[in-house]
């Protein structure tokens, strides 16, 4: 097989593969975004629906609590949006977004303590989080 018809090859099966998870991604998804651009009253509805569904992947899992703290962020219910930060967190660990929103949102209560340890889990996690 030539090197050209393996790269065609190795495209088609990317192509494939790419297609096929797109696919498999529910139509829930289109309104769980994080995005201002969507009402967040309905990406609440969206994601409290997918998290329920019991049927996403733990990493998909975690983004629709991240884009849920999102909505319930921009709606002012900071002790909402830091439990979904807390689930999100729980599911990846590794998630500096998550540390970082959590910790201006404890702020945001009154909690120094948990904001400033939040922030510096997310910077030691992305040292140019907050550039």
């Amino acid at each position: 097989m030539s090197v050209t018809s393996r790269c065609v090859s190795a495209i088609l099966v990317l192509t494939a593969t790419t297609i096929c998870v797109n696919a498999q991604l529910s139509p829930l998804w289109r309104g769980c975004t994080g995005n201002p651009d969507i009402d967040w009253d309905q990406q609440l509805k969206n994601c409290t629906a997918l998290i329920q569904s019991g049927t996403e992947q733990k990493e998909n899992l975690a983004i629709a609590f991240y884009n849920r703290a999102l909505a319930y962020e921009s709606k002012y219910d900071y002790v909402r949006a830091i439990a979904d930060y807390d689930e999100a967190i729980r599911l990846n660990p590794n998630d500096a977004d998550a540390f970082l929103y959590r910790g201006l949102d404890k702020e945001r209560i009154g909690d120094k303590a948990g904001a400033e340890a939040d922030i510096t889990a997310a910077e030691r996690i992305n040292p140019n989080i907050r550039k």
